[in-house]
Protein backbone atom coordinates (compact mmCIF):
# COMPACT_ATOMS: atom_id res chain seq x y z
CA UNK A 1 0.00 0.00 0.00
CA UNK A 2 1.66 3.23 -1.04
CA UNK A 3 2.07 5.56 2.22
CA UNK A 4 -0.52 7.87 3.84
CA UNK A 5 -0.26 11.28 3.24
CA UNK A 6 1.34 13.66 5.86
CA UNK A 7 -0.85 15.83 6.85
CA UNK A 8 -0.02 19.33 8.70
CA UNK A 9 -1.57 20.65 11.49
CA UNK A 10 -3.05 23.81 11.08
CA UNK A 11 -1.57 26.92 13.39
CA UNK A 12 -2.54 30.66 13.04
CA UNK A 13 0.25 31.68 10.75
CA UNK A 14 -0.63 28.91 8.15
CA UNK A 15 -4.27 30.20 8.32
CA UNK A 16 -2.93 33.63 7.43
CA UNK A 17 -0.76 32.28 4.54
CA UNK A 18 -3.35 30.26 2.96
CA UNK A 19 -5.89 33.52 3.24
CA UNK A 20 -3.14 35.73 1.85
CA UNK A 21 -2.32 33.72 -1.26
CA UNK A 22 -4.72 34.04 -3.65
CA UNK A 23 -4.10 37.72 -3.12
CA UNK A 24 -0.69 37.41 -3.59
CA UNK A 25 -1.30 35.41 -6.98
CA UNK A 26 -3.36 38.26 -7.81
CA UNK A 27 -0.86 40.72 -8.12
CA UNK A 28 1.67 38.74 -9.70
CA UNK A 29 3.54 36.65 -7.47
CA UNK A 30 4.13 32.50 -8.22
CA UNK A 31 4.43 29.80 -5.58
CA UNK A 32 5.60 26.88 -7.66
CA UNK A 33 6.15 25.64 -4.04
CA UNK A 34 3.19 26.10 -2.66
CA UNK A 35 2.82 27.55 0.87
CA UNK A 36 6.65 27.26 1.06
CA UNK A 37 7.15 30.35 -1.57
CA UNK A 38 4.65 31.88 0.43
CA UNK A 39 6.50 31.58 3.75
CA UNK A 40 9.33 34.47 3.17
CA UNK A 41 6.65 36.73 1.85
CA UNK A 42 3.53 36.66 4.41
CA UNK A 43 6.29 36.28 7.57
CA UNK A 44 6.85 40.18 7.52
CA UNK A 45 3.56 41.16 6.99
CA UNK A 46 2.35 38.48 9.85
CA UNK A 47 4.96 40.20 12.22
CA UNK A 48 3.14 43.28 11.62
CA UNK A 49 -0.07 42.26 12.57
CA UNK A 50 -1.83 43.71 16.26
CA UNK A 51 -2.30 40.88 19.08
CA UNK A 52 -5.72 40.44 18.57
CA UNK A 53 -5.45 40.06 14.54
CA UNK A 54 -2.87 37.27 15.19
CA UNK A 55 -5.36 35.38 17.72
CA UNK A 56 -8.18 35.19 15.00
CA UNK A 57 -6.26 33.45 12.86
CA UNK A 58 -5.60 30.96 16.27
CA UNK A 59 -8.61 30.76 17.08
CA UNK A 60 -9.27 29.78 12.99
CA UNK A 61 -6.60 27.08 13.31
CA UNK A 62 -8.40 25.89 16.70
CA UNK A 63 -11.58 25.08 14.91
CA UNK A 64 -10.72 24.06 11.53
CA UNK A 65 -9.95 20.59 10.45
CA UNK A 66 -6.65 19.06 9.34
CA UNK A 67 -4.82 20.90 6.44
CA UNK A 68 -3.96 18.74 3.75
CA UNK A 69 -0.57 19.06 1.57
CA UNK A 70 -2.31 20.19 -1.50
CA UNK A 71 -1.95 18.87 -5.51
CA UNK A 72 -0.29 21.22 -7.77
CA UNK A 73 0.27 20.86 -11.36
CA UNK A 74 3.90 21.40 -13.06
CA UNK A 75 3.47 24.68 -12.54
CA UNK A 76 2.45 25.27 -9.00
CA UNK A 77 -1.08 25.82 -9.33
CA UNK A 78 -3.39 23.80 -7.10
CA UNK A 79 -5.26 21.44 -9.35
CA UNK A 80 -8.67 21.85 -6.98
CA UNK A 81 -8.71 25.69 -7.66
CA UNK A 82 -7.92 25.05 -11.07
CA UNK A 83 -10.88 22.73 -11.38
CA UNK A 84 -13.26 25.44 -9.46
CA UNK A 85 -12.10 28.24 -11.90
CA UNK A 86 -12.85 26.15 -14.84
CA UNK A 87 -16.29 24.86 -13.68
CA UNK A 88 -17.07 28.72 -13.00
CA UNK A 89 -16.04 30.01 -16.19
CA UNK A 90 -18.39 26.86 -18.18
CA UNK A 91 -21.38 28.48 -15.13
CA UNK A 92 -20.59 32.10 -16.74
CA UNK A 93 -20.93 31.26 -20.33
CA UNK A 94 -24.21 29.10 -19.84
CA UNK A 95 -25.28 31.82 -18.10
CA UNK A 96 -24.18 34.12 -21.25
CA UNK A 97 -25.89 31.98 -23.32
CA UNK A 98 -29.30 31.77 -21.36
CA UNK A 99 -29.14 35.83 -21.72
CA UNK A 100 -28.93 35.87 -25.76
CA UNK A 101 -31.49 32.99 -25.84
CA UNK A 102 -33.76 34.83 -24.00
CA UNK A 103 -32.82 38.19 -25.64
CA UNK A 104 -33.85 37.14 -29.14
CA UNK A 105 -36.69 35.49 -28.21
CA UNK A 106 -38.05 38.27 -26.85
CA UNK A 107 -37.80 40.38 -29.53
CA UNK A 108 -39.02 37.74 -32.13
CA UNK A 109 -41.99 37.12 -29.83
CA UNK A 110 -42.69 41.17 -30.27
CA UNK A 111 -42.08 41.47 -34.12
CA UNK A 112 -39.58 43.59 -33.39
CA UNK A 113 -36.26 40.99 -34.05
CA UNK A 114 -34.87 42.87 -37.35
CA UNK A 115 -35.27 46.04 -36.26
CA UNK A 116 -32.98 46.11 -32.89
CA UNK A 117 -29.92 47.45 -33.23
CA UNK A 118 -27.18 45.04 -31.65
CA UNK A 119 -23.09 46.64 -31.35
CA UNK A 120 -20.38 44.33 -32.46
CA UNK A 121 -16.75 45.19 -31.53
CA UNK A 122 -13.29 43.87 -32.00
CA UNK A 123 -10.28 45.24 -29.86
CA UNK A 124 -6.29 44.90 -31.47
CA UNK A 125 -3.76 44.32 -28.22
CA UNK A 126 -0.37 45.62 -27.72
CA UNK A 127 0.65 42.60 -26.29
CA UNK A 128 -0.83 39.12 -24.16
CA UNK A 129 1.44 38.97 -20.25
CA UNK A 130 1.67 36.26 -18.43
CA UNK A 131 -0.20 38.24 -15.82
CA UNK A 132 -3.13 38.48 -17.57
CA UNK A 133 -2.74 42.29 -18.96
CA UNK A 134 -4.05 43.06 -22.27
CA UNK A 135 -3.39 46.74 -22.87
CA UNK A 136 -4.96 47.80 -26.36
CA UNK A 137 -4.52 49.93 -29.72
CA UNK A 138 -6.95 49.76 -31.61
CA UNK A 139 -10.79 49.32 -30.93
CA UNK A 140 -13.90 49.06 -33.85
CA UNK A 141 -17.79 48.86 -32.65
CA UNK A 142 -20.41 48.91 -35.07
CA UNK A 143 -23.81 49.35 -34.25
CA UNK A 144 -26.22 46.77 -36.69
CA UNK A 145 -29.90 45.21 -37.00
CA UNK A 146 -30.75 42.91 -40.00
CA UNK A 147 -33.08 45.29 -41.39
CA UNK A 148 -31.08 48.44 -41.57
CA UNK A 149 -27.43 46.71 -41.67
CA UNK A 150 -24.62 49.10 -40.25
CA UNK A 151 -25.62 52.58 -39.39
CA UNK A 152 -22.78 53.62 -36.86
CA UNK A 153 -19.21 53.03 -36.50
CA UNK A 154 -16.40 54.39 -34.13
CA UNK A 155 -13.08 53.78 -34.51
CA UNK A 156 -9.90 54.75 -32.41
CA UNK A 157 -5.41 54.03 -32.16
CA UNK A 158 -5.59 53.71 -28.17
CA UNK A 159 -2.39 54.55 -26.20
CA UNK A 160 -1.47 50.89 -24.59
CA UNK A 161 0.64 53.02 -21.89
CA UNK A 162 3.71 51.80 -20.54
CA UNK A 163 4.21 48.17 -20.66
CA UNK A 164 4.72 46.07 -18.08
CA UNK A 165 8.37 45.48 -17.66
CA UNK A 166 10.46 42.70 -19.83
CA UNK A 167 7.68 42.68 -22.46
CA UNK A 168 8.76 45.50 -25.26
CA UNK A 169 9.92 42.57 -27.33
CA UNK A 170 7.01 40.33 -27.88
CA UNK A 171 5.19 43.18 -28.30
CA UNK A 172 6.82 44.09 -31.55
CA UNK A 173 6.79 40.63 -32.35
CA UNK A 174 3.23 40.47 -32.27
CA UNK A 175 2.59 43.83 -33.66
CA UNK A 176 5.09 42.48 -37.14
CA UNK A 177 2.66 39.35 -37.10
CA UNK A 178 -1.02 40.72 -37.01
CA UNK A 179 -1.65 44.57 -36.65
CA UNK A 180 1.72 46.51 -37.15
CA UNK A 181 0.69 49.00 -34.98
CA UNK A 182 4.19 50.04 -33.16
CA UNK A 183 3.51 50.33 -29.49
CA UNK A 184 5.10 53.18 -28.67
CA UNK A 185 5.82 56.26 -31.15
CA UNK A 186 2.51 56.00 -33.29
CA UNK A 187 1.11 59.33 -33.93
CA UNK A 188 -2.34 58.33 -34.41
CA UNK A 189 -2.47 57.43 -30.48
CA UNK A 190 -5.22 58.72 -28.76
CA UNK A 191 -4.20 59.16 -25.31
CA UNK A 192 -7.84 60.75 -24.11
CA UNK A 193 -9.09 57.56 -22.22
CA UNK A 194 -12.10 59.77 -21.04
CA UNK A 195 -12.96 60.65 -24.35
CA UNK A 196 -12.62 56.43 -26.04
CA UNK A 197 -14.25 55.70 -22.82
CA UNK A 198 -17.81 58.44 -23.62
CA UNK A 199 -17.71 57.61 -27.10
CA UNK A 200 -18.38 54.05 -26.52
CA UNK A 201 -21.20 54.75 -23.77
CA UNK A 202 -22.50 57.07 -26.11
CA UNK A 203 -23.04 54.74 -29.00
CA UNK A 204 -24.23 52.01 -26.63
CA UNK A 205 -26.64 54.26 -25.05
CA UNK A 206 -30.38 53.10 -24.65
CA UNK A 207 -33.46 55.19 -24.46
CA UNK A 208 -34.03 54.31 -21.12
CA UNK A 209 -30.43 55.23 -19.65
CA UNK A 210 -28.70 52.04 -19.95
CA UNK A 211 -26.20 51.01 -21.76
CA UNK A 212 -26.18 47.63 -24.74
CA UNK A 213 -24.51 44.92 -24.51
CA UNK A 214 -21.15 44.83 -26.63
CA UNK A 215 -20.67 41.63 -28.74
CA UNK A 216 -17.75 39.91 -29.20
CA UNK A 217 -16.08 36.73 -31.12
CA UNK A 218 -15.78 34.11 -28.13
CA UNK A 219 -12.04 33.79 -28.51
CA UNK A 220 -11.97 37.50 -27.52
CA UNK A 221 -13.96 37.66 -24.35
CA UNK A 222 -11.06 37.28 -21.88
CA UNK A 223 -9.31 40.51 -23.62
CA UNK A 224 -12.48 42.16 -23.95
CA UNK A 225 -13.51 42.12 -20.27
CA UNK A 226 -9.58 43.21 -19.49
CA UNK A 227 -9.86 46.33 -21.78
CA UNK A 228 -13.07 47.26 -20.52
CA UNK A 229 -12.42 47.49 -17.04
CA UNK A 230 -8.61 49.30 -18.18
CA UNK A 231 -10.54 52.12 -19.98
CA UNK A 232 -12.55 52.83 -17.25
CA UNK A 233 -9.35 53.27 -14.69
CA UNK A 234 -7.58 55.01 -17.05
CA UNK A 235 -10.59 57.10 -17.39
CA UNK A 236 -10.42 57.87 -13.77
CA UNK A 237 -6.75 58.64 -13.39
CA UNK A 238 -6.97 61.48 -15.90
CA UNK A 239 -10.12 62.34 -14.32
CA UNK A 240 -10.48 61.93 -10.38
CA UNK A 241 -14.31 62.75 -10.68
CA UNK A 242 -15.07 60.45 -13.37
CA UNK A 243 -17.79 57.14 -12.29
CA UNK A 244 -15.59 54.13 -11.06
CA UNK A 245 -18.01 51.92 -12.19
CA UNK A 246 -17.83 49.58 -15.03
CA UNK A 247 -21.41 49.62 -17.07
CA UNK A 248 -20.46 47.42 -20.24
CA UNK A 249 -21.76 43.93 -20.80
CA UNK A 250 -19.99 41.62 -22.68
CA UNK A 251 -21.80 38.86 -24.79
CA UNK A 252 -21.20 36.14 -27.34
CA UNK A 253 -21.10 37.02 -30.85
CA UNK A 254 -20.96 33.80 -31.66
CA UNK A 255 -24.48 32.89 -30.08
CA UNK A 256 -26.09 35.55 -31.71
CA UNK A 257 -24.98 34.89 -34.73
CA UNK A 258 -26.55 30.90 -34.24
CA UNK A 259 -29.84 32.24 -32.93
CA UNK A 260 -30.15 35.30 -35.57
CA UNK A 261 -30.32 32.22 -37.83
CA UNK A 262 -31.84 29.81 -35.87
CA UNK A 263 -35.12 32.44 -35.68
CA UNK A 264 -35.10 33.16 -39.24
CA UNK A 265 -37.33 29.98 -39.17
CA UNK A 266 -37.82 27.93 -36.35
CA UNK A 267 -39.55 24.84 -38.08
CA UNK A 268 -36.85 24.84 -40.94
CA UNK A 269 -33.96 22.71 -39.16
CA UNK A 270 -31.51 23.55 -42.23
CA UNK A 271 -31.04 26.93 -40.92
CA UNK A 272 -29.96 25.60 -37.50
CA UNK A 273 -25.70 25.67 -36.99
CA UNK A 274 -24.81 22.22 -35.89
CA UNK A 275 -23.08 24.42 -32.97
CA UNK A 276 -21.20 27.85 -32.53
CA UNK A 277 -18.23 26.47 -33.29
CA UNK A 278 -19.38 25.98 -37.36
CA UNK A 279 -20.12 30.14 -36.48
CA UNK A 280 -16.37 30.43 -35.87
CA UNK A 281 -15.61 28.93 -38.72
CA UNK A 282 -18.00 31.25 -40.80
CA UNK A 283 -16.53 34.47 -38.84
CA UNK A 284 -12.65 32.82 -39.16
CA UNK A 285 -13.16 32.74 -43.15
CA UNK A 286 -13.16 36.29 -43.59
CA UNK A 287 -14.72 36.11 -46.63
CA UNK A 288 -15.47 39.77 -47.47
CA UNK A 289 -12.09 41.32 -45.67
CA UNK A 290 -10.22 42.01 -48.82
CA UNK A 291 -13.19 43.90 -50.11
CA UNK A 292 -12.48 47.71 -50.77
CA UNK A 293 -13.39 50.20 -47.73
CA UNK A 294 -13.26 47.37 -45.28
CA UNK A 295 -10.42 49.13 -43.21
CA UNK A 296 -9.25 52.07 -41.96
CA UNK A 297 -7.09 54.09 -43.90
CA UNK A 298 -3.93 53.97 -42.15
CA UNK A 299 -4.33 49.90 -42.51
CA UNK A 300 -5.06 50.17 -45.92
CA UNK A 301 -1.79 52.64 -46.73
CA UNK A 302 0.32 49.59 -44.76
CA UNK A 303 -1.48 46.97 -47.37
CA UNK A 304 -2.48 45.19 -43.62
CA UNK A 305 -6.21 45.34 -44.04
CA UNK A 306 -7.14 41.74 -42.24
CA UNK A 307 -6.04 42.29 -39.30
CA UNK A 308 -7.55 45.99 -39.14
CA UNK A 309 -10.29 45.96 -36.15
CA UNK A 310 -12.35 47.97 -38.50
CA UNK A 311 -12.11 45.24 -41.19
CA UNK A 312 -13.26 42.18 -38.19
CA UNK A 313 -16.50 44.16 -37.42
CA UNK A 314 -17.55 44.87 -40.73
CA UNK A 315 -16.80 41.11 -41.88
CA UNK A 316 -18.85 39.85 -38.57
CA UNK A 317 -21.79 42.16 -39.89
CA UNK A 318 -21.79 41.63 -43.68
CA UNK A 319 -21.40 37.45 -42.92
CA UNK A 320 -24.35 37.35 -40.62
CA UNK A 321 -26.25 39.62 -43.70
CA UNK A 322 -25.23 37.05 -46.27
CA UNK A 323 -26.57 34.32 -44.41
CA UNK A 324 -29.69 35.43 -42.02
CA UNK A 325 -31.49 38.50 -44.03
CA UNK A 326 -32.81 36.80 -47.35
CA UNK A 327 -34.63 33.92 -44.90
CA UNK A 328 -35.66 36.99 -43.15
CA UNK A 329 -37.32 38.35 -46.53
CA UNK A 330 -35.03 41.60 -46.41
CA UNK A 331 -33.03 43.26 -48.95
CA UNK A 332 -28.86 43.82 -48.51
CA UNK A 333 -27.69 47.34 -49.06
CA UNK A 334 -24.63 48.42 -50.55
CA UNK A 335 -21.86 49.17 -47.33
CA UNK A 336 -24.28 48.39 -44.94
CA UNK A 337 -25.48 44.83 -45.61
CA UNK A 338 -22.61 43.69 -47.99
CA UNK A 339 -19.71 45.54 -49.27
CA UNK A 340 -20.55 48.09 -52.22
CA UNK A 341 -17.83 46.58 -54.32
CA UNK A 342 -20.01 42.96 -54.66
CA UNK A 343 -23.25 45.06 -55.90
CA UNK A 344 -21.14 45.85 -58.93
CA UNK A 345 -24.01 48.41 -59.96
CA UNK A 346 -22.97 47.38 -63.62
CA UNK A 347 -24.59 44.30 -63.70
CA UNK A 348 -26.83 44.62 -60.46
CA UNK A 349 -30.22 46.73 -60.33
CA UNK A 350 -30.43 47.32 -55.55
CA UNK A 351 -33.95 47.06 -54.71
CA UNK A 352 -35.19 49.44 -52.33
CA UNK A 353 -34.88 48.67 -48.42
CA UNK A 354 -38.24 46.47 -47.52
CA UNK A 355 -39.89 47.80 -44.26
CA UNK A 356 -41.31 45.29 -42.43
CA UNK A 357 -44.90 45.44 -41.59
CA UNK A 358 -47.12 43.84 -39.12
CA UNK A 359 -50.58 42.91 -41.00
CA UNK A 360 -52.66 41.50 -38.65
CA UNK A 361 -54.55 38.40 -39.62
CA UNK A 362 -58.58 37.82 -39.22
CA UNK A 363 -60.08 34.87 -38.39
CA UNK A 364 -61.88 34.65 -42.05
CA UNK A 365 -58.59 34.91 -44.02
CA UNK A 366 -57.55 32.29 -46.32
CA UNK A 367 -54.59 29.77 -45.64
CA UNK A 368 -53.41 30.36 -48.92
CA UNK A 369 -53.72 34.44 -48.69
CA UNK A 370 -52.22 34.03 -45.08
CA UNK A 371 -48.72 31.80 -46.60
CA UNK A 372 -47.73 34.88 -49.28
CA UNK A 373 -45.32 37.00 -48.12
CA UNK A 374 -47.09 40.64 -48.21
CA UNK A 375 -44.21 42.94 -47.00
CA UNK A 376 -41.63 41.15 -49.43
CA UNK A 377 -40.43 43.22 -52.69
CA UNK A 378 -40.76 40.79 -55.63
CA UNK A 379 -36.95 39.88 -56.81
CA UNK A 380 -37.69 38.58 -60.79
CA UNK A 381 -34.71 40.38 -62.90
CA UNK A 382 -36.27 43.10 -65.61
CA UNK A 383 -34.49 41.00 -68.44
CA UNK A 384 -32.45 37.66 -68.29
CA UNK A 385 -28.84 38.20 -68.87
CA UNK A 386 -26.47 35.98 -70.32
CA UNK A 387 -25.78 34.08 -67.57
CA UNK A 388 -28.66 32.69 -67.09
CA UNK A 389 -29.94 32.24 -70.21
CA UNK A 390 -26.64 30.08 -70.80
CA UNK A 391 -27.66 28.26 -68.12
CA UNK A 392 -30.99 27.49 -68.39
CA UNK A 393 -31.90 28.07 -71.50
CA UNK A 394 -33.95 30.04 -73.80
CA UNK A 395 -36.86 27.93 -73.78
CA UNK A 396 -37.22 27.43 -69.92
CA UNK A 397 -36.38 30.83 -69.27
CA UNK A 398 -39.28 32.61 -71.45
CA UNK A 399 -41.36 30.41 -69.15
CA UNK A 400 -40.81 32.51 -66.31
CA UNK A 401 -42.76 35.65 -65.67
CA UNK A 402 -44.20 37.89 -62.66
CA UNK A 403 -46.85 35.47 -62.41
CA UNK A 404 -44.43 32.35 -61.45
CA UNK A 405 -46.02 29.97 -58.82
CA UNK A 406 -42.32 30.95 -57.02
CA UNK A 407 -43.72 33.03 -54.22
CA UNK A 408 -40.68 35.23 -53.70
CA UNK A 409 -40.11 35.33 -58.02
CA UNK A 410 -37.13 34.17 -57.61
CA UNK A 411 -35.64 31.73 -60.32
CA UNK A 412 -35.03 28.24 -58.89
CA UNK A 413 -31.68 27.40 -57.88
CA UNK A 414 -30.39 30.80 -57.44
CA UNK A 415 -27.44 31.00 -55.13
CA UNK A 416 -27.87 31.72 -50.94
CA UNK A 417 -25.14 33.89 -51.18
CA UNK A 418 -21.28 33.76 -51.00
CA UNK A 419 -21.12 32.03 -47.63
CA UNK A 420 -24.24 29.75 -48.19
CA UNK A 421 -22.74 28.58 -51.37
CA UNK A 422 -19.80 27.58 -49.67
CA UNK A 423 -21.15 25.37 -46.59
CA UNK A 424 -25.00 24.88 -48.24
CA UNK A 425 -25.46 22.06 -51.13
CA UNK A 426 -27.31 23.60 -53.69
CA UNK A 427 -30.30 21.41 -55.50
CA UNK A 428 -30.31 22.25 -59.05
CA UNK A 429 -33.67 22.63 -60.65
CA UNK A 430 -35.77 20.39 -62.14
CA UNK A 431 -36.82 22.34 -65.72
CA UNK A 432 -39.36 20.37 -68.20
CA UNK A 433 -37.91 18.76 -71.53
CA UNK A 434 -34.67 16.64 -72.10
CA UNK A 435 -31.77 17.75 -70.27
CA UNK A 436 -29.47 20.49 -71.08
CA UNK A 437 -25.24 19.17 -72.93
CA UNK A 438 -23.88 21.95 -70.73
CA UNK A 439 -25.34 24.04 -67.48
CA UNK A 440 -23.10 26.47 -66.77
CA UNK A 441 -22.91 27.05 -62.77
CA UNK A 442 -24.23 30.61 -61.46
CA UNK A 443 -21.67 33.01 -60.17
CA UNK A 444 -21.00 33.30 -56.54
CA UNK A 445 -23.20 36.08 -55.31
CA UNK A 446 -25.51 36.03 -58.34
CA UNK A 447 -28.76 35.58 -56.91
CA UNK A 448 -31.12 35.58 -54.12
CA UNK A 449 -28.77 35.57 -51.41
CA UNK A 450 -27.69 39.16 -52.13
CA UNK A 451 -30.62 41.01 -52.05
CA UNK A 452 -29.80 41.70 -56.00
CA UNK A 453 -31.33 41.41 -59.07
CA UNK A 454 -29.09 40.78 -62.40
CA UNK A 455 -30.06 43.20 -65.62
CA UNK A 456 -29.36 42.63 -69.21
CA UNK A 457 -25.87 43.09 -70.37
Amino acid sequence: MPPKRKQQKANGFMMFMIEMRPKLESDGHKFPNGLMDVHPICTPLWNNLTTEEKAIYNQRAKGGPMVKEEKMDSLGVPLAWKEREEQKKIIEKTQVFQKIEDLVSYFHSQGTLENHYFHLAHFNIAVATDEGEYPPCELAIVKFSLLDGITSTIHEFVDPGQLRLGYAYEAGLHSEKTHKIPANGFKLFNKNYVTITNNIKKILRQSDGGFAPLFFVDEDMTKAAYILDWLIEKSCQLDRSYDSCNPFKIYSLNKLFYELRRYADLKDPRLKFTSTTQVAEYFGNGIFQFSPNMACQWHEDEDNVTFCSLTRVRNYAYTISDMCCEHYGLTLLPNRHIPASIADEYRYEIMPKTEKVNHPQTSDTKQDDRDKPTDVVPRMPKSFSKVVMQTVGPRVAANFSSKSQDPNGVIPGAGRGILGSMYAPTLEPQFPGPPLESVTPTPAGRGRGRGFLLTSD
